[in-house]
């Protein structure tokens, strides 16, 4: 022990008297391994603590899906779950839920509530009990019983200031009185939630006898029981469906059921992301781990009198060892420290910067398990890095060095330097594929945002409002306020024109409903033909500026009493009626005998419902005046800054209807930045750990090449003296750095190819083998390495043969 102090005390009075060295060594691992933390303690937090329940891995998740009509994963109808719940005996319990929101007219002004719609044993199948009260009875699915609530934490905080006497009182959600019976845990969260975590949870009012079979909208979650597992699971309820089919084909027929982990559907679409990240962090550091390696060679190189005095007084080769690896441990702790408070605000700037759909990001932080891994990984980093230099210092020859005194400087042995060499070529090899990586998701970002949405974003402000069930109880009703808020609000100062739409494009809102055509052979009952459906006002078209292609615009005509209408898609039309033009043709949303015809009277451009690089689907446009809907979309066209008009657009709306929030007030731009603001944040990401990376190697590069002229230096004075004039000079060194630079990316691109592979899924719009991004970032590194070879390399052209020969 005592000696180990003594190490470790002569470390660090070593590196005190060496404080640029040790300045540049410690911020180079500070980054990587700030880097490193900040993204394990996300990847810790997201995928690999377990679900905040109780035994969450008995927890699973629930869907339907029709292989045969390509759908992977589809919400569950009603009688469905009901089936699954009752037949189902691998499980303990089985319950459903469905993301909605309520207008609470509770204080001065109404308020949008994001809210949660439960089963009677959502709570006890989480295994959570509520904080205060009760959570929900069976009896309480039932219409009529069905006015309870819970609140979340935040919300019972909020609005009765933490009382126990929120028990008991009434609030009033959408027109309709509710009983709070019980507050949720403070940082309870659904397992699968909307934009924003509900505030409210209140229990659905079944109706199973009457609900419809391919009513699909509940999201159906799992206990399993103690001795059963996933794929007894999976099984029965695979029979189930089978059974369902053969009772109900027409509803049924080519449905089966799909069973995951619960863990697995929060996480699966971050999953690959988040690993991708840990592997360019985990490069980057590599790359300073090379850098700080190269450091110590060369200061190994300037220490070896030192070394060779300490080992002709007797101390043996692992203890110079030693001695270096203590310096080594120092420097990465060192590192490690400090790149623990650059982890901790990089968390806090990840958190702050992120999309808002990325699933537990608000579970992130630095707990115990991160402290950890930032130890472990601090001393595996100068373990690595210091292990080399130490080898290479221990072995060199004792009696040269002692010979060489101080009238020469030190030399460097030739393995030194080809090892110094090879830390290099390693280092931009890294950098290559880091950089082919960033470019890839410049390039596929670039693709996205290039696609056309099908509409004009600029100018148009947008909100959302509910009409409320028990207040607006007739379609006349609707009708009439949908007309009244359109016309107000077209006479506004600003507003160019103004309408409503059920959903925004890119909002993936749309209800996707199966349809039949007239006229067409019945398909098979396990075949499902469907659409994305909207209603909307007759402006909507002009406000987004979509384009009209064919046939009749919507207009004021089509309304109650006169035969329904609708307009298409392009998508819709090359689809379904390839060749034709499908203007007059008639579809059907239910059962021809029973529900009424919709007649195509009009073709209008393709819009993208869910995301740009997902190729538009047919769609089909429904007037608002013969299909309404309580929940619309404002839109409108502005000759200013659209979110100027709000404060007047809510007055219109208050004189309309002072208990109607209008809520998601945003523009059509913030629209289509936030569809791919997850693609946005993982591209910057990816690209400022490349760029932190492409400028370690340029330090590198610099350092190597600076340190080989200082070597050199008698020889250069030698050729200079013999004639060899600056251009020779700058030729020479500045050709061994690119040598090492043109090594490093040929290994680099090898390796990039195929480490980038990994990307395909990310990407959009390029491949992952790109030539033309692995050109570019070739050539930019070759620039960076030229820049970084030219300062030394003119330093070297300025030698003073004369001093440099008397020197020697």
């Amino acid at each position: 022990m005592r000696t180990l102090l003594q190490d470790v005390r002569y470390a660090a009075r070593t590196l005190w008297k060496s404080p640029g060295f040790t300045l540049v060594a410690v911020a180079a691992l500070a980054l990587g391994i700030g880097a490193n933390t900040a993204i394990f303690s996300v990847v810790k937090a997201v995928l690999l603590d377990p679900l905040p329940y109780p035994d969450p891995g008995r927890l699973v998740w629930v869907r339907e899906s029709n292989p045969g009509a390509d759908i992977p994963d589809e919400p569950a109808s009603a009688p469905n779950y009901n089936d699954w719940r009752t037949q189902g005996r691998s499980f303990e319990a089985v319950a459903a839920f469905a993301n909605a929101a309520a207008t609470l007219t509770e204080g001065d002004e109404p308020e949008r509530v994001p809210a949660v719609s439960t089963s009677a044993n959502f709570f006890q199948v989480l295994g959570v009990a509520p904080a205060l009260g009760r959570g929900f009875l069976p009896e309480e699915e039932t219409t009529g019983k069905n006015r309870v609530v819970v609140l979340s934490h935040g919300f019972w905080q909020r609005r009765f200031g933490g009382s126990h006497k929120a028990l008991g009182q009434t609030i009033t959600l959408s027109g309709n009185p509710y009983t709070v019976v019980g507050v949720a845990p403070a940082g309870f969260r659904n397992p699968v939630q909307g934009p924003k975590p509900p505030e409210l949870w209140y229990p659905i009012a079944f109706n199973f006898a009457q609900s419809v079979r391919r009513s699909d909208y509940l999201s159906v979650v799992g206990r399993l029981k103690a001795d059963s597992t996933i794929e007894q699971a999976r099984a029965e309820l695979s029979g189930i469906a089978a059974r369902l089919a053969a009772e109900y084909p027409s509803t049924n027929a080519g449905w089966g059921v799909t069973v995951v982990p619960l863990h697995e559907r929060v996480v699966g679409n971050v999953r690959q992301s988040l690993w991708v990240l840990m592997g360019v962090v985990g490069f980057l550091l590599l790359i300073a781990c090379a850098n700080v390696a190269n450091l110590l060679l060369a200061r190994a190189a300037a220490r070896r009198q030192e070394i060779a005095v300490r080992t002709a007084l007797g101390a043996r080769r692992g203890r110079i060892i030693r001695q270096f690896l203590t310096e080594s441990l120092l420097l990465a702790l060192a590192g490690g420290g400090l790149g623990l408070l650059l982890a901790a605000w990089g968390v806090e700037l990840l958190v702050a910067l992120s999309p808002g759909n990325i699933p537990r990001l608000e579970e992130v932080g630095l707990d115990a398990r991160v402290l950890a891994f930032t130890l472990v990984l601090s001393a595996a980093t100068g373990l690595v890095f210091g292990l080399l230099p130490a080898l290479s210092a221990s072995k060199g020859d004792l009696s040269g060095s002692l010979k060489e005194g101080g009238s020469r400087g030190a030399t460097t042995g030739r393995g030194a330097r080809r090892l110094r060499s090879s830390l290099i070529v390693s280092e931009i090899a890294i950098t290559v594929v880091l950089l082919a990586g960033a470019g890839l998701m410049v390039r596929s970002f670039m693709a996205v945002q290039s696609v056309d949405p099908g509409f004009s974003p600029e100018r148009v402000l947008t909100f959302d409002f509910a009409l409320p069930a028990a207040k607006y109880k007739d379609e006349p009703q609707i009708a009439a306020f949908y007309e009244q808020l359109a016309s107000r609000a077209a006479t506004l100062p600003g507003v160019e024109r103004a309408a409503l739409v059920s959903a925004l494009p890119l909002s993936g809102g749309a209800s996707v409903l199966s349809f039949v055509v007239e006229g067409r052979p019945e398909l098979p009952p396990e075949k499902v033909q469907d659409a994305e459906f909207f209603t909307v006002t007759p402006d909507f078209f002009d406000v987004l500026g979509i384009a009209h292609v064919r046939g009749e615009r919507l207009n004021e005509r089509h309304r109650e009493g006169v035969p329904d209408v609708g307009v298409i898609n392009e998508t819709m039309a090359r689809k379904f009626w390839p060749g034709e033009d499908p203007v007059g043709k008639r579809l059907n949303m239910g059962n021809p005998a029973t529900s009424p015809w919709i007649t195509v009277v009009g073709v209008v451009g393709d819009t993208r419902n869910s995301a740009l690089e997902k190729e538009p689907y047919p769609q089909v446009y429904l007037p608002a005046a013969q299909f309404r809907q309580r929940s619309m979309t404002f839109v409108a066209r502005t000759s200013a800054d659209p979110l100027s008009l709000v404060p007047a657009v809510r007055r219109e709306l208050a004189a309309l209807d002072k208990d109607l929030p209008l809520y998601n007030v945003r523009t059509m731009e913030q629209v289509l930045s936030e569809s791919v603001a997850r693609r946005r944040f993982q591209m910057i990401l990816i690209a400022a750990f490349a760029g932190v990376g492409l400028l370690l190697a340029a330090v590198g590069i610099y350092g190597v090449i600076s340190y080989s002229v200082a070597q050199r230096r008698h020889e250069i004075g030698v050729r200079m003296a013999l004639g060899a004039g600056a251009p020779d000079i700058l030729r020479l060194v500045v050709g061994q750095g690119l040598g090492l630079t043109l090594a490093g990316v040929g290994l680099g691109i090898a390796a990039a190819l195929l480490l980038t592979r990994v990307l395909a899924s990310l990407l959009y719009g390029v491949s992952a083998t790109d030539p033309l991004t692995f050109a570019c970032v070739s050539l930019a590194l070759v620039g960076v390495a030229l820049l970084a070879c030219l300062v030394p390399a003119r330093r070297a052209t300025r030698v003073d043969p004369m001093v440099a020969l008397r020197y020697e």
